[in-house]
């Protein structure tokens, strides 16, 4: 990859690693639900703004808009509620290594959903290793059934959601990829509407800090609106088979944020299970397999 990519990637796994950082700060004086529905209010006026400035057009939105209201629920607005529900229960950090699993939650739902994207060997063997991590967070809490294990619970469905939305947005792959984006954002803030309004009483709550409004802002213009814009500009230069770094650097990110800001802690145990996931990670990605194959041939001539 160029240094530009490479920039990129830093650049996007900081913003979508300050997504669990600003939740954090948010839920700090508004609950869950309406901490998400400002995200994505402030998301779509962002990307709404993008959209104009790329050129594309907003008829596609209503003309897919089954499709839309699908994705904006399953991708949007189901696991970013089940995300922030977590974060009231867990940090941060802990939030972000148990989002990393994502990718091994995809590999699994492409193999049931699809023709072409079938498990092989090293695919099984890194989602053994992602699960091993992903015991080793539950382990202890799993036996108590308290509030942490219901907040691990909550981002581990989260990662569910996501797998089944990413193979389910391959059905939309003809329109630009800005377009999907703001579609799936749309729908996600109409689902949470009347959620909000019926579940916080948005008009009831106390307002909120001056760091929850900016959090919000951040997450809707850069966890969001930015954070869309620059994976698709690393998709397209650095190709697919890279964006899977982000995956790696993401809990980083966020851990980083949360331990310098928020006095949050990562004990060994969190550690090695990001550990195992991470590794699992990278034998999905086959990259470290082929190197290794290459390896053992080049031992044996």
């Amino acid at each position: 990859m160029s240094l530009n990519d490479w920039v990129r990637i830093l650049v996007l796994s900081t913003v979508w690693g300050g997504s669990f950082f600003f939740i954090e700060v948010m839920l700090e004086s508004m609950p869950p639900l309406t901490a998400v529905f400002g995200r994505l209010v402030m998301g779509l006026a962002g990307l709404f703004v993008m959209l104009r400035v790329l050129g594309h057009g907003f008829s596609p939105l209503w003309v897919h808009w089954r499709q839309f209201a699908w994705i904006g629920l399953i991708n949007n607005a189901i696991p970013f509620s089940l995300i922030a529900f977590g974060q009231t229960q867990i940090t941060g950090s802990l939030a972000s290594i148990i989002n990393a699993s994502t990718p091994i939650m995809t590999a699994l739902v492409a193999h049931w959903l699809t023709a072409d994207e079938r498990l092989s060997w090293h695919k099984v063997v890194g989602i053994g290793l992602g699960f091993c991590g992903v015991l080793v967070l539950f382990g202890p809490a799993a036996w108590s059934a308290d509030a942490t294990f219901w907040g691990m619970a909550a981002g581990l469905t989260a990662t569910l959601c996501y797998a089944f939305g990413s193979v389910y947005s391959k059905r939309l792959k003809h329109n630009p990829p800005m377009l999907n984006a703001t579609g799936q954002v749309v729908y996600a803030t109409l689902w949470m509407l009347p959620v909000v309004l019926w579940v916080d009483m948005p008009w009831m709550l106390p307002m909120p800090s001056s760091g929850a409004w900016l959090s919000m802002l951040a997450i809707g213009l850069l966890s969001t609106t930015f954070a869309f814009y620059l994976y698709f500009q690393v998709l397209k230069t650095a190709g697919a088979s890279n964006v899977v770094l982000v995956t790696f650097l993401v809990p980083v990110s966020a851990s980083a944020l949360g331990i310098l800001f928020l006095g949050e802690q990562l004990g060994s145990q969190d550690l090695l299970a990001y550990g195992l996931i991470a590794s699992g990670l990278a034998v999905i990605d086959g990259r470290i397999v082929r190197a290794l194959g290459l390896f053992r041939l080049k031992s044996h001539t």
